[in-house]
């Protein structure tokens, strides 16, 4: 099932990299992304496989590749491709296609759709919102929420790869600024929505499902770092690290928080399906551990980055098998097992992340000695200079390295080590992902919940 088959993947970040260099044990890989990511393409040529520097946005590029290819399986996984209906050209090529069609993936490129149907399903667990389509209603709203004397997140419509969302009061001072922003999101086109939020207090945290339609497997829950620099300060990214506890759990989390989270997906993926949507391939929930219990963030409809990178590094077995299993409809829990230690991921970013850098620049870094002290290497935005010389793109994330090791600490210190060691170039990262003081920070918050 699944191994030596033909695999495409939809992408060339640090993430894609990560599935090709599980695929490419077993599989053929081959790969569609906009720039030519040096091991993808590696993994590719040394697998059998092909790579295509193309637009990987377009569901017609893709069909074609895969058409060319012959490929067996594809597993699109990257929020515009599913946006744009890749996997429904995928699958109405007759191709075996992994991942939400544009109908499922609508949980999470329309934000106001996704909470809400949570709602509707579990209003426990439903944060206050209100959703605002025209100028008029952004004075009503923010009203409701001054008097309800809630903060406010501000979401716009759409994707924004974690780098649209607003917070008052760190990046919106008062409910002046909130009103400002929304207006802002609104004037950028007819038949747009925002969504305001109530500021959840408590700890931020992950949940990945993996999902045939049907039956739903939890991966190790994670805690993201989505803010710039250390401390969680500076601008909203993408994310610039995140980890897994030991035995799939995360300090602030018990038994009946994660179950919370699960009846709170599975109640999706059975909506879904209900409504002739059926979602396959990775449901991923946002959800804050508060004083009141879990309350629902929002949905991605695939593996988040770098969250997809610790998962994959835990996962056991082939990750060709798990895909054909979801194809097939044969997930089951026994079938899916993970590596009970920890993991920690962390990217290296420009300095000018998450905006644009006026021009590239070059780092260096040795793979083989950081795999040697147990740290794997992930390229994302960059181009290959000869060796182990690399150059940066306009935006995003550089390169992810991740670890595995029995607590978070060690895995964080790991990776650490092989940054400072084995990479040369003018790159930052925050050294407090998975850090001691990281750690004790989320026990000070713990208590303050008086959980």
């Amino acid at each position: 099932m699944g191994g030596g088959g033909r695999f495409l993947i939809v992408g060339g970040g640090g993430r894609e990299c990560a599935f090709a260099a599980r695929l490419a044990k077993d599989s053929r890989v081959y790969a569609v992304a906009s720039h030519e990511n040096p091991q993808i393409a590696r993994y590719a040529r040394e697998s059998g496989g092909a790579y295509a520097v193309a637009d990987h946005n377009n569901p017609r590029t893709v069909r074609a590749f895969a058409k060319r290819h012959s490929v067996d399986y594809a597993f699109v996984n990257s929020d515009q491709p599913l946006a744009n209906g890749v996997v429904d050209a995928l699958l109405r090529g007759g191709f075996r296609a992994v991942g939400a069609t544009r109908a499922a993936s609508r949980l999470e490129w329309d934000k106001a759709y996704a909470i809400r149907m949570m709602e509707r399903l579990r209003p426990d667990i439903t944060p206050f919102h209100r959703i605002v389509s025209d100028e008029g209603g952004i004075d009503a709203a923010i009203g409701e929420f001054r008097s309800g004397m809630y903060d406010v997140v501000v979401k716009p419509q759409g994707l924004t790869g974690g780098k649209g969302v607003k917070v008052m009061p760190e990046h919106l001072f008062d409910y002046n600024e909130c009103a400002e922003y929304a207006s802002s999101l609104l004037a950028g086109g007819p038949g747009g929505k925002v969504l305001l939020v109530e500021r959840l207090e408590g700890i931020e945290f992950t949940v990945m499902g993996i999902t045939d339609g049907r039956r739903l497997v939890l991966a190790p829950a994670t805690y993201d770092y989505p803010f710039r620099c250390e401390g969680d300060t500076g601008a909203g990214t993408g994310g610039m690290g995140c980890f897994t506890g030991p035995r799939g759990k995360l300090p602030f989390l018990n038994g009946m928080d994660l179950e919370d989270c699960r009846w709170a997906m599975q109640a999706v993926i059975d909506e879904m399906r209900s409504r002739g949507h059926p979602f396959s391939g990775v449901l991923n929930g946002g959800f804050f551990k508060t004083r009141d219990g879990i309350k629902f963030m929002e949905f991605n409809a695939r593996f988040g980055d770098p969250e997809g990178i610790n998962v994959l590094s835990l996962l056991r077995g082939p990750f060709s098998e798990l895909l054909a299993r979801v194809w097939d409809g044969k997930l089951a829990g026994k079938a899916v097992r993970f590596d009970p230690r920890a993991s920690v991921t962390k990217y290296l970013v420009a300095k000018e992340y998450p905006g644009e850098s006026p021009e590239a620049s070059e780092f260096s870094v040795d793979e083989g000695a950081a795999a040697k002290m147990g740290v794997a290497t992930f390229l994302a935005s960059c181009v290959g200079a000869g060796g182990n010389r690399y150059r940066t793109l306009k935006k995003s994330r550089v390169a992810a390295f991740g670890a595995v090791s029995d607590t978070v600490r060690r895995a964080s210190s790991l990776v650490d080590r092989a940054i400072d060691s084995h990479v040369r170039g003018d790159l930052e990262y925050r050294r407090d992902v998975g850090s001691r003081e990281s750690l004790h920070s989320l026990d000070w918050m713990l208590r303050e919940m008086g959980t």
